[in-house]
């Protein structure tokens, strides 16, 4: 039975001696297969067994049932350097309370998932949930990025509705995060940014931001061998922000009907292109309007070159005017660093999944309450 107990407790090293169940609490009680230790200071054999005592440590729960260990902490005394030294295992850190297994179930569990929920199914405190995380969080997340070549810099709000804006980077190679920034201004940006070191910067080629001007000033000095694009997403949305009041003003009403002139034409289907028609006829403004969105769109798709794309974007410019007139003066301020898009044609679609990814963890991370673990928390949801 007791070898039995061994094999299902599948920790190296060790052997089961004893098990007792008590309020649906299991307890297995543990020795320790090895009789002496490597002394840390001098690398010498030691078994010179000097102090044991019991401990508690919480497991992978067996059987959906709340699982304990009664381990053997020993304390050993090395004659040769006449020094004390406690046991190392490597399945536990003597200064956790849990198994590293534990620890690192939890830590799944907290990424799909707010802290009180795992509290209450685990049968832990909501400190002792938000204290595996963070610890195992900081030990996993690298604060030095891996070398990359594409970036991404955007901003959300932490909270829903408020103006608590924080910066968030995204390798576009790997499509994940690897930096939260506590703001957006200028300031604290390029002083989280530079934390990284040169060689790592200089590798960096194209930076993807919005049009936001902050980001771009800032961006040679940060990252000197890198091209600024602004992103495909960031120009097309006020352009649709436009239409949409077109299609207001036009007295067009309902969801269905927006998606319809919204969406890519390319993308519907014969009855909705029947459907889209109709609407059309109702206004030539709008029918207008929605054929220069049409156009912008087969430019970023068609064009092949910085040279194309910008002379095509610049007609497009002058005959549009009449139509979208907030939204073209921006686009022409920032017309080089859109058609730096068609260096790499780096797609928008990389960072919606990030995007999105991000928003479902914002909506499940209810359980952090300050930044540091709003930040670790979208950070460790990204880890391989």
């Amino acid at each position: 039975m007791e070898n039995n107990l061994t094999q299902l407790l599948d920790i190296p090293n060790v052997k089961v001696v004893g098990l007792t169940i008590i309020e649906g609490i299991i307890c297995f009680h543990i020795e320790l297969n090895n009789s002496e230790i490597e002394c840390p200071h001098c690398h010498s054999l030691i078994a010179g067994l000097h102090q044991t005592r019991q401990i508690l440590i919480r497991d992978l729960s067996v059987f959906g049932k709340p699982t304990y260990l009664k381990v053997p902490r020993r304390r050993y005394y090395c004659r040769k350097c006449q020094r004390y030294s406690t046991e190392r295992l490597e399945w536990l850190d003597w200064r956790r309370q849990h198994t590293q297994r534990y620890e690192a179930h939890i830590f799944d569990r907290i990424k799909g998932a707010n802290i009180e929920t795992v509290s209450q199914q685990e049968g832990i405190s909501f400190d002792e949930v938000e204290g595996i995380f963070k610890h195992r969080a900081k030990s996993q997340i690298q604060s030095e990025w891996t070398p990359t070549k594409r970036i991404s810099i955007d901003e959300i709000a932490q909270h829903k509705g408020h103006k608590d804006f924080k910066t968030v980077v995204s390798d576009l190679d790997q499509g994940k995060l690897i930096e939260v920034i506590n703001g957006h201004n200028q300031e604290i940006i390029t002083q989280t940014l530079m934390e990284q070191p040169l060689d790592i910067r200089k590798i960096v080629e194209e930076v993807s931001i919005d049009m936001w001007g902050g980001f771009a000033s800032i961006i040679p000095q940060i990252f000197p061998n890198a091209v600024i694009v602004t992103d495909r997403f960031h120009v097309v949305k006020p352009l649709l922000n436009e239409l949409k009041i077109i299609v207001n003003q036009v007295g067009i009403r309902g969801r269905n009907n927006l998606k319809l002139i919204l969406t890519n034409k390319q993308d519907l289907n014969q009855q909705e292109l029947a459907e889209l028609e109709q609407l059309l006829q109702k206004s030539n403004r709008l029918r207008t309007a929605y054929n220069y969105k049409e156009e912008f769109r087969r430019i970023y798709e068609d064009s092949q070159t910085v040279e194309e794309g910008r002379e095509e974007f610049t007609k497009w410019l002058q005959k549009a005017a009449n139509i979208y007139g907030k939204v073209i003066e921006t686009i022409r301020n920032h017309l080089d660093t859109i058609c730096n898009y068609f260096l790499n044609r780096t797609t928008s679609g990389i960072m919606e999944g990030i995007n999105n990814k991000i928003k479902q963890i914002k909506r499940q991370a209810y359980g952090f309450t300050n930044f540091e673990n709003f930040r670790l928390r979208l950070l460790a949801c990204f880890i391989d």
